[in-house]
């Protein structure tokens, strides 16, 4: 293997170095292949990573969230646009505990969609206060305007 030497902060070094201790890693030199090896499949098409045990120690140590509950098998997330629209109708329907609990179960705090969810709940709660819908039993029935133009009359028999 060829050797390099990078600077980090001490605060970086303090860190890596802590995870070692916890065991996450078995040294700090495994961390930094992991590391480089993770970057790299990330942006790299094709790259083959060269850790050895690389998908053992990316499983113990990023774990994917576990994510059931409308869960789209080919990309392993739900399906977001179909939670935006979920979202959104419970939130115009006023049923905001609803909406808040669904994007707390079905996302991490964390994930870039719960993230726009949320955002997008502030913005449809605060339209549905702004302008609320009226309820079934003050809906009254308007029956359709006639035309004009040509009365209806019943035919001479």
């Amino acid at each position: 293997m060829v050797k390099s030497t990078v600077r980090f902060p001490e605060s970086v070094v303090e860190d890596i170095e802590s995870l070692v201790d916890d065991g996450e890693f078995e040294s700090k030199s495994e961390f930094y292949r992991f590391s480089a090896d993770y970057v790299l499949t990330e942006i790299v098409d094709d790259y083959d990573p060269e850790t050895i045990d690389y998908e053992q120690i990316r499983s113990e140590v990023m774990p994917q969230p576990d994510r059931t509950l409308g869960g789209d098998p080919d990309t392993d997330q739900p399906p977001f646009f179909d939670s935006v629209s979920f979202v959104r109708k419970l939130t115009l329907r006023g049923n905001y505990s609803d909406a808040e609990d669904f994007i707390d179960h079905q996302y991490a705090a964390s994930d870039r969609h719960a993230i726009i969810l949320e955002e997008l709940y502030q913005l449809y709660r605060a339209e549905a206060e702004r302008t609320p819908r009226p309820s079934g039993r003050e809906r009254t029935h308007q029956p359709a305007p006639r035309d004009s133009g040509s009365p209806t009359r019943p035919r001479d028999q």
